[in-house]
Order: C-alpha cells, then sequence, then structure tokens
C-alpha cells in the first residue's frame, strides 16, 4: 500500500512534466508517421526546401575552408555539393541527378549573391563605425 501511495504523490508532484513528456513523445511520433508515409518525391521536396535554407551557411563554411585560396571555387562548391548529399541521402535516390546538380548550382549562386551582399554591408558597415 505504501508503494502505492508514493506513485501517486509522484504523479501529483510531477502531473505537468509528464503531461508535457507524453505531449512532447505523441508529437514526435505524429511527424514521424507523417513523413513515413509520405512518397520519395515528398521527401526529396522536404530535403530540397531544407537546403535552401542551409546552403548559405554551407557555403560560408565552405569560404572559411578554402580561405586562403581564392581560385578554388570549384572546390568549394564540390565541397557544398558533398556536404549536401551526406546530410540529405534521400538525394542519392533522384532519377535526374542531372536536373538535381543544376538546381543545387542555382541555389549555391543565388546564395552566393547573398553571401556577398552581406560582406559588402559588413564592410561598408564596419567602415563607417571604424572612421
Amino acid at each position: 500500500m505504501e508503494g502505492l501511495q508514493k506513485f501517486l504523490q509522484l504523479l501529483n508532484d510531477n502531473w505537468t512534466s509528464i503531461l508535457v513528456c507524453i505531449g512532447l513523445f505523441i508529437g514526435i511520433v505524429k511527424k514521424t508517421q507523417d513523413y513515413m508515409s509520405k512518397n520519395q518525391d515528398e521527401k526529396i521536396e522536404i530535403a530540397k526546401k531544407q537546403i535552401q535554407t542551409t546552403i548559405l551557411k554551407m557555403i560560408s563554411d565552405a569560404e572559411v575552408d578554402w580561405l586562403e585560396w581564392s581560385k578554388a571555387g570549384s572546390i568549394k562548391r564540390a565541397q557544398v555539393i558533398k556536404q549536401i548529399y551526406e546530410e540529405y541521402p534521400i538525394l542519392s535516390k533522384v532519377v535526374d541527378q542531372k536536373a538535381l546538380i543544376e538546381w543545387i548550382d542555382g541555389q549555391i549562386d543565388s546564395a552566393l549573391d547573398t553571401l556577398r551582399e552581406i560582406v559588402k554591408t559588413n564592410e561598408t558597415t564596419s567602415g563607417k563605425s571604424g572612421a
């Protein structure tokens, strides 16, 4: 009987934490089931959307890695593409790999333009504050 009282006391003391944990577990299970029920094309589209949001970081990391090599654009591009395929293995299942690489190249070019704008803005800002 004492064990039951301790258990009920534990529930009473931690009911909010228990409910939060149960809710998180249910949410994770539902998200996993939702993702697993998608076909490969839908999974590839999800990966593409995620790539669009993370590619700027990948490019800036490649720029830092190859900072001393100003003419290493193709190496940087290859590093980013390799990293994309490592992080999103579902992309290896795309039938038209040539079109996918062209799409990734377009995303890289777009992100490079954004990166150049950020660098230019930072240089202008730091030049004004340093004067």
